[in-house]
C-alpha cells in the first residue's frame, strides 16, 4: 500500500520545513541541501529584453540560463571561477 503524501497543512506547519520522514525519506536519509541563493533584479531596455527572450527561444533554454551563462563568462573574464 502506498504511503499517503503529506497534506498542505502538514507542509505549512513548520513554515515549509519538511522532516525527512514526511518527505518520504527514511529517518537515516537527509534531504539534499540546495545552495543558498540570492536574487538580483536586472533591468534591460525593451529591445535588449526582447533580444534575450528571442535568443533563449532560439537556443531552447530559459532567459535565466542565458543570464547565468553571462555571469559565469564575466567571472572568467576577470579571473574568477565560474560558480553562478
Amino acid at each position: 500500500m502506498a504511503k499517503k503524501p503529506p497534506s498542505l497543512a502538514d507542509l505549512t506547519l513548520n513554515k515549509g520545513a519538511v522532516s525527512p520522514v514526511r518527505a518520504g525519506l527514511s529517518p537515516t536519509e537527509e534531504p539534499e541541501q540546495s545552495p543558498k541563493r540570492k536574487g538580483q533584479t536586472l533591468r534591460l531596455d525593451e529591445g535588449a529584453w526582447k533580444q534575450l527572450k528571442h535568443l533563449a527561444t532560439d537556443k531552447g533554454v530559459s532567459a535565466h540560463d542565458l543570464l547565468i551563462e553571462a555571469v559565469n563568462d564575466l567571472f572568467r573574464k576577470y579571473g574568477k571561477p565560474p560558480i553562478a
